[in-house]
């Protein structure tokens, strides 16, 4: 089990290093590494690593046919429909597909948060931030707290790519009271930079990397997040 969790760790590291030295998106693909970790490293792999290096994945469309008309004898068509999903995001990499496997999923149980979660990294690795939008109210209104708050942290951030920051730094004040995520003290001391607040920005930022410096993150993670807060910081005491 150990050998099984480093190998995801390196796998995970191995993805970021390439995405901060290659990324032209980086700032998108460090958002869903950060957050998703291990499945966004996947993503990352197959939709960018790959194809900047022009490799194409093997074909597994027949076998995943087979495998899918197999289950629909014994598993429940929105079950069906999700594992269809998650067959074409792991063999393909054909995230419109999925798409439109996860809406016929989202028709049979509106009230499942985890196909309305999928959706959300669907929409934002197609930079559709609004439809993002839209399935994070749905499920910020069925459960606050989903994710241990990183639904509540991306919706803030999603808000925020939206350029509503005025209702991006309101939702995120809100979210810091009860949770500590890094990125969201982040983004509050960008929107305030941007709005000329420069003392309370540098507050924010002083507050986490304290906070970040005390905590039990992991070291690469702790190490970014506090690389990044300071970058900021010195831009904005300039």
């Amino acid at each position: 089990m150990i050998q099984v969790v480093l190998l995801m760790t390196g796998f995970w590291l191995l993805m970021l290093y390439d995405c901060i030295r290659n990324e032209p998106k980086q700032r998108l693909w460090l958002w869903i590494l950060i957050i998703a970790n291990f499945p966004g490293a996947i993503a990352y792999f197959c939709k960018r690593w790959l194809l900047r290096r022009k490799i194409s994945l093997p074909h597994y469309r027949k076998r995943s046919h087979q495998l899918w008309a197999a289950d629909t004898q014994s598993i429940s068509k929105t079950h069906h429909n999700e594992a269809l999903n998650h067959n074409l995001l792991d063999d393909l990499g054909m995230f419109e597909q999925a798409e439109t496997d996860y809406q016929q999923a989202l028709e049979n149980t509106a009230d499942s948060l985890q196909p309305l979660w999928n959706e959300v990294f669907i929409d934002i690795q197609n930079q559709d931030f609004n439809s993002a939008q839209q399935y994070l109210q749905t499920i910020l209104k069925i459960d606050p707290d989903y994710k241990y708050g990183d639904a509540s942290l991306i919706y803030g951030e999603t808000l925020f790519a939206l350029g509503e920051s005025a209702a991006a730094k309101q939702h995120l004040e809100k979210h810091i009271q009860t949770w500590s995520h890094p990125q969201a003290y982040i983004t509050l001391a960008e929107i305030l930079s941007q709005q000329g607040d420069v003392e309370n920005a540098c507050n924010y930022l002083e507050t986490i990397i304290v906070k970040i410096k005390e905590s039990s993150y992991f070291h690469y993670k702790r190490k970014q997040l506090i690389s990044k807060a300071e970058k900021l910081l010195r831009t904005l005491k300039r």
